[in-house]
């Protein structure tokens, strides 16, 4: 029989690419292959997973700014748009 080997994964650290931009998502545990997954900012899509070396093989990702204003709310962090030199 062969012992398991556990990987360990802080979900808190999972940030999906939904088209072609970073998301935030509340989540608590590791979503399974195909589970739907909704983003702060209301978009959905099937969780999928790849090695990160492979996070820029086709482009280069930009942030969700509706997923970082939600996080930024909760948070009590000022917005982007609202610091001073972004106006």
């Amino acid at each position: 029989m062969m012992v398991a080997a556990v990987i360990y994964v802080d979900p808190q650290t999972i940030q999906p690419v939904l088209n072609g931009k970073w998301h935030r998502m509340d989540i608590t545990a590791v979503p399974r292959p195909g589970d739907t997954v909704t983003m702060l900012c209301g978009e959905s899509g099937a969780a999928e997973f790849k090695l990160l070396g492979q996070r820029r093989a086709d482009r280069i990702h930009q942030q969700c700014e509706s997923c970082d204003d939600v996080l930024r709310r909760r948070e009590g962090i000022p917005l982007r748009r609202d610091r001073i030199g972004r106006r």
